[in-house]
């Protein structure tokens, strides 16, 4: 009768703990990083509107959520909804929340301005300016110089060549951006145009 010698069952052993170990690993590994990402929702539109809407919001997660991450600002969700009003029943283009005065955050963003859908980069864009919000709240940043966007020609045609109102230096006026309000609060709302999205240009 012949005996098992321990030593045969060691290489079994070391191979089952060792796949146990790295099974442990990766499950921790994928948990945290399906928390670090926020989850997208996105509430309405057609399979190919969301389809767009994703591609047009990624490059604005991967881009900003490092630099929220890194100063201290949790992005639960981003939400995108039919549509968005004010206090006042007046549209909003999206609003921030924030979670019980922490630094836990979710973001709202309104798919049509009344009756109009708004298209996807018009959505990215309002991601990004909320983000960059955030992150000029959570940094405390200065911006020390603002340049005015310059319309085409063409643009100047239709719009009866409006001009903004040019500063004692001989530079353009650059108006206060309505989304980034001081006042605190935990929801900031950001107002649509009445005219449709901004180009720069004052009214």
């Amino acid at each position: 009768m012949m005996h098992s010698n321990p030593n045969d069952l060691t290489p079994v052993i070391t191979a089952v703990a060792g796949a146990l170990v790295l099974l442990v690993f990766v499950s921790r590994l994928l948990g945290w990083y399906r928390s670090r990402i926020p989850r997208l929702r996105l509430l309405t539109g057609t399979r190919a509107q969301r389809a767009a809407l994703r591609l047009a919001l990624a490059p604005v997660v991967r881009e900003f959520l490092p630099m929220l991450e890194k100063a201290g600002q949790d992005m639960r969700a981003i939400v995108l909804v039919p549509t968005l009003s004010g206090s006042e029943g007046e549209p909003l283009a999206a609003e921030v929340e924030q979670l019980g005065g922490s630094s836990a955050f979710i973001v709202r963003l309104a798919h049509r301005l009344g009756s109009a859908v708004r298209q996807p980069d018009e959505v990215a864009a309002a991601l990004a300016e909320d983000l960059l919000y955030l992150y000029r709240q959570a940094t405390a940043v200065t911006v020390v110089r603002q340049t005015p966007a310059t319309a085409s020609p063409g643009l100047a045609v239709q719009s009866g060549a409006a001009r903004q109102p040019v500063g004692r230096n001989g530079l353009a006026c650059v108006a206060r951006h309505g989304a980034q309000n001081e006042a605190e609060g935990t929801v900031i709302q950001f107002k649509a145009s009445p005219s449709g999205p901004r180009n720069g240009q004052g009214s």
